[in-house]
């Protein structure tokens, strides 16, 4: 990261970036808590789970989409990162089965992807 800070990541392979992409996902979409929100100031272990399992989903994907040749930067454009990070909010902890819709998203979300730069 202090490389990264010195140099700055538009100089990192995309394969990089989207490490540092799914990251920040990570950041702040697993690991940061509200502690004002009624569905994020106390998690079940099993959303949790389930959120983290939807990031890797979404992390094998785009591998996959870099792989092929897209860049980090055509697959930030459809805004699904920031989707995932949303899911502590808009996933109730009781509705649970909403993950699935998560992972239609994604895939959804990657065939676009193919369809519009393959």
């Amino acid at each position: 990261m202090e490389i990264v800070k010195l140099i700055g990541s538009d100089v990192l392979p995309d394969d990089q970036k989207l490490t540092l992409e799914i990251a920040r996902v990570i950041r702040l979409g697993f690991l940061q808590q509200n502690a004002f929100h009624q569905e994020d100031t106390s998690v079940p272990m099993e959303k949790q789970f389930l959120m983290m399992e939807t990031i890797l989903y979404l992390y094998e994907k785009c591998r996959a989409l870099v792989n092929r040749g897209m860049p980090v930067s055509v697959l930030k454009e459809d805004k699904i990162f920031e989707r995932i990070i949303a899911i502590k909010y808009e996933v109730p902890n009781k509705e649970l089965e909403r993950f699935d819709e998560y992972h239609k998203d994604i895939d959804r979300f990657y065939d676009n992807v193919l369809e519009r730069n393959g």
